[in-house]
């Protein structure tokens, strides 16, 4: 038998497993004695060997049209005389006996494997999150996902999903939950728009424009994961059992209770995250131990290059109020996020967008007169095109 193959299985790789269904199939002493020696050997397997045993009494069953319970009587003693023919014939050729006569056995079960294949990638919110289509964030509205066939449009500037014990009220919309049956949600907030969502725990977070937000529409017992491609600020609620892991592309960031910002675009060459209180832990690939934020740290990760310093952390969480502010930033960066905030192209030629340059803009005001105030700041002009875009020179 294959002791040391067994490490790093998963539920479902146990269940399409030969050694594995006979072992529940025929509870024989010698597949008992060896499965206790690999949990003994691999202790890390024993709770998904549970799970997988769990699962093979209640959910494992023999579809009416694959084999009557004669029909897997009869499989079973013919199972258990080809093992038993261990000692006399080769070890090969009793395996392929095996195989051939529980695939009937294999064939009742594989639609549920399937499915259940698809349950367990969805638990892993980083693989579900990265695997979903583009996002075309020049749409007109906001977008709250429920499922292939669950979305709820919401149509205003600054929208607001709230999830309670029986319901999800968006906008006016109310969902109840017993209609949700998908494991992950998804809030699309488009450039031109910003949304506030409280999860079901009581955590609030502020969605940027340009944002894509993956979260469960439960959090589970041992934690709480959201996945971000945008930014957001977030004001975490304190619970010591269940810390809360804010996953991106580039990083992860875990707290148990406390209030940052992350901008974590995937399009962008900085992310960044700006801690206001608590603390906070990252993770990422391009270090080798997490780094610990305190109050009042800039945490950036420029192009696969970290960096830390300490900063106005309250300035990063202006833009949930109306308000952006910047010290030294390049004009090119900050009409990157004009653009998302309004919703409107905005081309900026090189040397322009080089310009470094420090202020407070009002979000609240048409964007003509804030690219008005930029050009009293620095040497530039703009230009509104017929379309409605932008030209910067």
């Amino acid at each position: 038998m294959r002791d040391n193959q067994f490490r790093g299985y998963t539920v479902i790789d146990l269940l399409k497993d030969e050694d594995f269904l006979r072992w529940q199939l025929l509870k024989s002493e010698e597949d008992a004695l060896f499965w206790k020696n690999v949990i003994n050997r691999h202790p890390d397997l024993a709770p998904i060997i549970e799970e997988a045993i769990s699962l093979y009494k209640t959910s494992v069953r023999f579809n009416n049209f694959s084999m009557t319970p004669a029909e897997i009587s009869e499989r079973r003693e013919q199972l258990q005389y080809v093992i038993g023919q261990k000692k006399k014939k080769n070890a090969r050729y009793v395996m392929l006996r095996a195989i051939a006569v529980a695939a009937c056995i294999m064939v009742a079960i594989l639609p549920f494997l399937w499915k259940k294949s698809e349950d367990v990638q969805q638990k892993d919110i980083t693989t579900f999150a990265q695997a979903l289509p583009e996002v075309d964030f020049n749409d007109t509205d906001t977008r709250l996902v429920l499922g292939e066939d669950q979305v709820v449009t919401l149509h205003n500037t600054e929208s607001s999903v709230q999830y309670g014990v029986d319901d999800i009220v968006a906008d006016d919309n109310i969902i109840l939950q017993k209609e949700v049956t998908t494991s992950y949600n998804q809030l699309i907030t488009p450039h031109g728009k910003r949304s506030t969502i409280i999860f079901s725990d009581g955590t609030k977070a502020w969605v940027n424009a340009g944002t894509k937000l993956v979260y469960p529409n439960q959090f589970s017992k041992e934690n709480r994961e959201i996945y971000v491609n945008g930014e957001i600020y977030i004001e975490v609620v304190e619970d010591k059992n269940r810390p809360f892991i804010v996953k991106t592309k580039r990083m992860d960031i875990s707290v148990l209770g406390t209030k940052f910002n992350v901008s974590a675009y995937e399009v962008d060459h900085i992310n960044n995250v700006a801690l206001l209180s608590g603390s906070v832990s990252i993770a990422s690939a391009i270090h080798k131990k997490d780094v610990v934020l305190k109050p009042n740290q800039l945490y950036s990760n420029t192009e696969g290059t970290p960096s830390i310093k300490t900063v106005d952390a309250s300035m990063y969480a202006l833009w949930t109020q109306g308000l952006y502010r910047f010290e030294s930033e390049a004009l090119g960066d900050i009409i990157k996020r004009l653009e998302r905030y309004y919703g409107v192209k905005i081309t900026c030629d090189d040397q322009a967008a080089h310009l470094k340059c420090s202020g407070k803009l009002d979000l609240k005001d048409n964007l003509d007169i804030l690219l008005t105030d930029l050009t009293r700041a620095l040497p530039i002009n703009y230009l509104k095109n017929a379309d409605g875009d932008y030209t910067i020179y």
